[in-house]
């Protein structure tokens, strides 16, 4: 059977600060006839695992953390494959990644309801970042990126991995990724196993069908098993992060494989393939935090998505509460358009609005789409007594949300701990100004702060010095 040759190393599997998928793994079809030749395969995978510690990007890590690499050791895992053959590839039904802490919670969902990713085949998909399905195992109907029809089509997954059985001799000589290709999903229908996870838009009516029945575009939607409990996966994944929390004492991420059979004699199987300590970025923390006053603060919000810190943002595009117009919408998005091409491939910014951006309804919000505000880094929804819409969170373009790592705020004008310094913004000479649209560009960058733990986020002013954030003796933390 096909094996993964796997990395275990002391920081990777760290319980306070581990450092996941920072070595190689190969996965080998293993199934050559000659011994001596799989022998040898084996033998040159893990040699190269442990010479994938010499890589630049494991160094450069060790260097941003407080690990040294003269502490690590590491032991080599041989597993065998999840999934099954499909004459010459090899692949599980499904791949996925889930964690107990979202830091992207949307609707009614809670951080602590967790969320997971799931693609069919292999799990590169996930690990790549390339597309995949984004659900809360506690809400699996609730599905952001799938809020139409056209953001379906934009988001599904069309490619699937697979390992090809093939018994070369120089498997590894282009490295780890020369095994896996990548695959229509029209192979993974031919197989029998896209009617466990996809969908059909009809192409009579435009709907979407739970159906592989349907002629139409085949789009990944997990429904027969989401809705319609055909693999009890939403309960087994609640299990198992519960027990995970509570075994390790803090937040989980796990990785798993499922193949779901063609015969009805067999049963499925779960596998569990990786528990691990999950990385939280320490916001919470005395040492860590930034303490601030009220007066440094560009914005402060108490409902945030995302995790960590942005210390790049010179720019700031903004539409003036005094001068916005409802009707005007449009208009606005094509301003905010042509800023946005203008913004150079090296810089980002910070674009504050009203309503809901993204909203397909114009007197709800900015009607943009992503290609119109690509450069954003932070975005900011702020309501008015005027205009007091709830708050969107980026669905319209919450893959990018996601993938991209982009701080979101939302600033309700009734809660009283939230704030935009509107007097602040004023103050800082325009570089460019439209009807609608005031572009400030900064000599220093701002500080985002995001705590993805509690959802609470700060944007501070620019310092004269970095160690005025640090060293105020009045303040407060978040």
């Amino acid at each position: 059977y096909p094996i993964a040759v796997r990395s275990s190393s002391l920081l990777e599997d760290s319980q306070y600060q581990p450092l996941a998928g920072l070595y190689a793994t190969y996965m080998l079809p293993n199934n050559s006839k000659i011994l001596k030749t799989r022998l040898s395969q084996l033998c040159e995978a893990i040699k190269r695992i442990y010479a994938s510690t010499f890589f630049q990007d494991p160094k450069s890590v060790m260097h941003t953390s407080s690990s040294r690499q003269e502490e690590e050791k590491m032991a080599i895992l041989i597993q065998e494959l999840v999934g099954r053959r499909y004459n010459n590839i090899f692949y599980p039904t499904f791949s996925g990644v889930s964690q107990s802490l979202n830091y992207y919670p949307v609707s009614y969902l809670k951080r602590g309801d967790g969320v997971a990713f799931v693609a069919v085949g292999f799990g590169k998909t996930i690990v790549e970042g390339e597309k995949s399905l984004r659900f809360c195992p506690e809400y699996p109907d609730i599905l952001p990126q799938y809020y139409s029809i056209k953001s379906t089509i934009e988001n599904t997954q069309n490619h699937f991995y697979a390992l090809k059985m093939n018994s070369k001799s120089n498997l590894l000589r282009y490295g780890e990724e020369s095994n896996l290709k990548k695959y229509e999903l029209q192979q993974a229908e031919y197989n029998g196993v896209l009617k466990y996870v996809a969908s059909v838009i009809s192409t009579e009516d435009g709907i979407v069908r739970d159906s592989l029945r349907y002629d139409g575009k085949r789009v990944i939607t997990f429904k027969p098993i989401l809705n319609w409990d055909t693999f009890p996966l939403t309960e087994i994944l609640k299990k198992i992060l519960t027990l995970g929390k509570k075994a390790l004492g803090c937040d989980v991420p796990i990785e798993l494989s499922v193949n779901l059979p063609n015969q009805k004699n067999k049963l499925p199987e779960f596998c569990l393939l990786q528990i691990r300590p999950m990385l939280i970025n320490g916001l919470r923390s005395k040492n860590d935090k930034v303490l601030f006053k009220n007066n440094e603060l560009m914005c402060k919000s108490n409902v945030t998505l995302g995790d960590g810190r942005i210390k790049t943002i010179k720019n700031i595009i903004y539409i003036d509460p005094e001068h916005f117009d409802p009707s005007q919408t449009p208009k606005i998005a094509k301003e905010i358009e042509k800023i946005n091409s203008k913004v150079s491939k090296t810089d980002n910014y910070l674009l504050i609005g009203p309503g809901r951006w993204g909203s397909t309804d114009p007197w709800l919000g900015i009607p943009v789409n992503w290609k119109q505000i690509s450069k954003a880094k932070v975005i900011i929804e702020y309501s008015t007594e005027d205009f007091n819409i709830d708050p969107s969170f980026g669905s319209h373009f919450f893959q990018n949300i996601i993938s991209l790592r982009i701080g979101y705020f939302t600033i309700n004008k009734n809660t009283k701990d939230e704030f935009i310094d509107w007097d602040w913004l004023k103050n800082n000479p325009l570089k460019k100004k439209t009807k609608f649209i005031k572009w400030i560009e900064l000599k220093r960058p701002l500080f985002v702060q995001l705590d993805g733990t509690t959802g609470t986020g700060i944007i501070m002013k620019p310092q004269k010095k970095k160690q005025d954030i640090m060293n105020e003796e009045q303040s407060t933390g978040i």
